[in-house]
């Protein structure tokens, strides 16, 4: 019950007191009763006076707590005329000024934090107190990979990690971090991409490798393989031409981008392709949508870059023949080896095949640099069409799948 419902309850019984008090000396004593009227006058008047000195404030400064309660932070309460009463509002009302300033400068920061999140290219995921994800930025929803959830669900809280993503050239760093929130850490995590950064610098340190190794032995070798002739100078020969491929990784041009219909080109290249194919006797199939797929590419350059992607289909291929051919007959029992080059929207190419396979433990390192699981290969393909696609500004993988064994070099186009 209100103080102000008990202010009422006394002032009706001091009423009812004062009426029989007034009823009683009516008769009895009728000088008694003028004076006890009076008295009940003046004893309503202190009611009504004490009332509004102390109740009705006290109803007021009830009112703005209310007010506070529901975070109406912008009313004020107006001074009630009694000087202890008005100490409290004035004090009350500079608290809820300062209070709503606080309330906008949080709110203030918190709008311009989440638009930084939104906006950063770092990707930010928030968890509650138990680690479960409550929200994440458009940037971790697009990193976000089964190898990056596995990661996250391992990484103790505090440490910092990479993770390579399985059959493309991506490298993530992930922060498990925390920020304290009413008493307790509350967790999240940071994913940064590394893959631009981790390239250049291979790129820096191999291009001058390259350069060095190859300037060395071509002016050795130039000078010593007129002096020799037969196998030694066919072996020098050789030796001259190992290291001028090497040489050619790091002469890649810059690439001279023009809009081009991607089923186009595709098609361009398959006179290439269906060669290269017959003499391997495998067969290739294309898939190509009749819808224009506008793209900015190289021709040129994109035309190596399929060459070598079927070019390693095939030798996949030729493995996996080779490993199911019948030792006793000489005939492979596996079925014949097959490509397929589709396009679809928005703007992707996938070529497919039925070779070898890649498994998971090599996956994750195709792209590094000379990495290579053939005993000759010297792992200049991948690295060459790496390199062209990232300068395209395209986003590849290069897997097998687990349930059909087939292997998908998959190729998507900025829009």
């Amino acid at each position: 019950m209100k103080l102000k419902h008990y202010f009422l309850l006394l002032a009706t019984g001091i009423v009812l007191l004062a009426s029989v008090a007034l009823f009683a000396t009516f008769r009895s004593h009728p000088a008694l009763f003028y004076v006890t009227e009076g008295f009940v006058v003046l004893l309503l008047l202190y009611l009504w006076l004490f009332y509004r000195k102390t109740i009705r404030p006290y109803d007021t400064l009830i009112g703005g707590i209310e007010l506070v309660r529901e975070l109406d932070l912008t009313t004020r309460l107006a001074p009630s005329g009694q000087h202890e009463t008005d100490i409290i509002v004035r004090t009350f009302n500079d608290l809820l000024g300062r209070l709503r300033s606080e309330h906008l400068r949080l709110e203030e920061q918190y709008t311009f934090l989440n638009l930084l999140i939104e906006a950063s290219p770092m990707g930010v995921i928030l968890c509650d107190l138990d680690g479960n994800t409550t929200s994440m930025n458009p940037a971790a929803r697009q990193m976000l990979s089964p190898s990056i959830e596995e990661t996250i669900h391992a990484l103790p809280i505090g440490e910092t990690t990479t993770v390579r993503i399985p059959g493309g050239p991506q490298l993530f760093r992930i922060s498990h971090l925390s920020f304290p929130d009413r008493g307790f850490q509350h967790p999240f995590f940071l994913i940064e991409s590394l893959t631009s950064e981790i390239r250049l610098a291979e790129k820096a340190a191999y291009e001058r490798v390259i350069r060095m190794i190859a300037h060395e032995v071509n002016n050795s070798v130039a000078g010593i393989i007129g002096t020799l002739s037969g196998d030694e100078a066919e072996r020098l020969a050789t030796l001259s031409s190992f290291v001028s491929r090497f040489a050619e990784v790091v002469k890649i041009p810059q690439p001279q981008l023009q809009l081009c219909d991607l089923s186009e080109e595709v098609e361009a290249c398959r006179p290439f392709l269906e060669n290269l194919c017959t003499q391997a006797h495998v067969r290739i199939e294309f898939f190509l949508t009749d819808e224009a797929i506008p793209v900015h590419l190289d021709t040129v350059l994109f035309q190596q870059v399929l060459i070598n992607i079927v070019k390693n289909a095939v030798e996949s291929i030729g493995e996996r023949l080779l490993a199911g051919m019948s030792a006793e007959t000489g005939v492979s029992s596996m079925t014949q080896g097959r490509i397929t080059l589709e396009t679809t929207t928005p703007a992707t190419l996938t070529i497919t095949d039925n070779g070898h396979g890649i498994p998971s433990s090599i996956a994750k390192n195709l792209f590094t640099p000379f990495f290579s699981t053939k005993p000759q290969g010297q792992g200049l393909g991948l690295l060459l069409i790496r390199d062209i696609l990232t300068s395209h500004h395209c986003t590849f993988n290069l897997l097998t799948d687990p349930e059909d064994h087939l292997t998908r070099f998959t190729i998507q186009f900025p829009i």
